[in-house]
């Protein structure tokens, strides 16, 4: 019996550590939207555009979290340079959006790194 309750605060602390490295790592914690006026100008560029190769490209502006998606239904979270530069999570991919004189999207181009071997 003794031995029982000389595990028990072991086996409770291990459970703890458990679920704590089974949380997301910070790096998907941190915001994606910046927290200024920015985000304003974010929201505006909401929406689905069609490529000029014909894919369709969709970005989402949440809370906090900005989603892109090219040509999938899965939304990535990309994070947001400035109003006007999104990247991707790889950095390889870039949406430019090009803007009117009132602030709304006239039109976006994306850009691609290959990757040097």
């Amino acid at each position: 019996m003794k031995t029982w309750t000389n595990l028990r605060p072991l086996t409770l602390s291990a459970a703890l550590l458990a679920t704590l490295t089974l949380t997301a790592p910070a790096s998907a914690q941190e915001p994606t939207v910046p927290a200024t006026a920015a985000r304003f100008m974010l929201r505006m560029a909401e929406g689905e555009y069609l490529l000029d190769d014909g894919r369709m490209l969709k970005v989402h502006v949440g809370g906090s979290r900005l989603g892109v998606s090219v040509d999938a239904d899965v939304l990535e979270a990309w994070r947001a340079e400035n109003n006007e530069l999104l990247i991707s999570p790889d950095g390889l991919r870039r949406v430019r959006l090009y803007r009117n004189v009132d602030g709304s999207v006239d039109r976006i181009a994306l850009e691609t790194d290959r990757v040097v071997r």
